[in-house]
């Protein structure tokens, strides 16, 4: 047995050598350049199979629309792949998308926006010459609009269906108040019905601009061709007269009071529970970003107290510690699904988790180190497929910038339990969170718990 952990630590660290090497050597191939319209061309060569991943990031989502938009941006990417001034309707893009053999999609968050497509790296000009007439010259016509509505309608039912869809906005509207809409990019549904292609273009006029884009190159190319490429087709895309970045307004302070809300849904099976508190923000924070994510890693090890306490003892059915990097918002949470009897014992040792991990004993050097070599060796891997590696710099792009992603591994190594400590003490004790709580009409009878209103006070302008 002690053999056997001597080998395993001896490979781990080999490992560990191995990927930080070729971490350091890969992170900093990409090559950035800024145009003369402002936006950003990165590039990153690997020439492991004749492919090539083209992404197109903005700096755009919830967080820069108003209430009479709320949604749209989402809207607007399911439109981003239609008619333009090169194809003119769906049925020509199609064909265009089989000539090419382009596989494609978007994605649209709180904070980001990414268009992306892999194509054959034969057919590169073509590519970008594809996107820049989906983000340059698109007709947004009536009739596409209006079907490709019904989708994003389709899309919003689908979640609106889900148990904790009802609960996941009360939260949102405890923790931002009157602004919880600049966190949801699913939007409103009676906005989505009634959104118009005036409002379509007010928005790629206002963010799908080149100031606020970069476009991304991963795959088998040369640096040098792809630039010449680029510098070519995209200087025709120009940034509006006097155009000039959102500057969004600040969202209120956490809740200090720490806020309960309970919802009732007869299709939830057990008893669903998160506890979320106010957590770094990325952009401005950042070395407290970095410790959240080791912090994340502690706690979710199959060997800490956390664990034990709540997975392993059979307390809970399942529970998690959280942190979404995100640079206008920070959330920390702790969630878990428990049964009914289990419920109070549960709460019980929830209010008193966060003190517990500032202790000196609460994490092990050993648990650091394995925490550490796990995150290097998921950028190793994610290094490997080039297709997604270039969608994950578009995302620190957008979400921070790209030295926060370059410096990702190296800032992690630094991190101390000393450090955590201090990041817990700082984030987690004596904080009081915004608790939700999600359960059946059984199980509400038997806790003696009450719906709250579907509203909260803080959420109202």
């Amino acid at each position: 047995m002690l053999r056997k952990r001597r080998y395993g630590a001896t490979l781990l660290a080999l490992l560990l050598s191995l990927c930080l090497s070729r971490s350091v050597a890969e992170a900093s191939a990409f090559q950035v350049k800024e145009l003369a319209n402002g936006m950003d061309v990165i590039t990153w060569e690997s020439r492991k199979v004749p492919l090539v991943t083209i992404v197109l990031t903005v700096k755009a989502g919830a967080f820069t629309e108003t209430p009479d938009i709320s949604g749209l941006t989402h809207l607007w990417e399911h439109m981003f792949f239609k008619g333009n001034a090169s194809i003119p309707d769906q049925e020509a893009f199609r064909e265009r998308i089989r000539d090419l053999g382009i596989v494609y999609n978007g994605d649209t968050s709180a904070e980001m926006v990414r268009y992306y497509f892999t194509l054959p790296s034969a057919f590169l000009e073509e590519g970008l010459d594809f996107m820049y007439h989906a983000i340059a010259t698109p007709l947004i016509d009536e009739g596409e609009l209006e079907r490709e509505r019904k989708v994003v309608l389709d899309e919003y039912d689908r979640n609106a269906s889900q148990t904790g869809f009802e609960l996941y906005r009360a939260r949102q509207d405890a923790i931002y108040g009157s602004l919880s809409y600049r966190r949801n990019p699913l939007g409103e549904r009676p906005i989505i019905e009634g959104a118009t292609r005036d409002q379509l273009v007010r928005i790629k006029d206002e963010v799908f601009v080149p100031q606020n884009s970069a476009l991304l190159i991963a795959g088998d190319v040369s640096t040098a061709d792809v630039l010449k490429k680029v510098e070519t087709i995209f200087s025709r895309w120009q940034n509006p007269t006097g155009w000039k970045a959102q500057v969004p307004p600040a969202f209120p302070a956490f809740p200090k009071q720490g806020i309960e809300i309970v919802k009732i849904h007869p299709q939830a099976r057990h008893v669903s529970v998160s506890a979320t508190f106010e957590g770094p923000k990325a952009r401005l924070q950042p070395k407290d970003a970095y410790i959240a994510d080791v912090l994340i890693g502690l706690v979710n090890h199959s060997l800490s107290p956390f664990i034990k306490r709540y997975v392993d003892s059979g307390l809970t059915f399942g529970a998690s510690f959280s942190y979404a990097t995100q640079s206008q918002a920070g959330e920390l949470g702790i969630s878990a699904f428990v049964s009914a009897t289990q419920y109070s014992k549960f709460r019980e040792e929830l209010s008193k988790e966060t003190a517990r991990w500032a202790e000196k004993d609460a994490f092990s050097q050993e648990m650091l180190e394995d925490v550490r070599r796990s995150l290097v060796v998921q950028r190793a891997f994610e290094e490997n497929r080039p297709s997604e590696y270039v969608k994950s710099l578009a995302y620190w792009w957008a979400i921070t910038d790209l030295p926060f992603y370059d410096q990702y591994i190296s800032e992690l190594q630094k991190v101390t339990l000393e450090e955590v400590r201090g990041f817990v003490e700082r984030y987690l004790i004596d904080k009081k969170p915004v608790v939700a709580v999600l359960l059946s009409p059984l199980d509400a009878d038997k806790l003696q718990l009450k719906e709250t209103s579907a509203k909260s006070e803080r959420s109202q302008p």
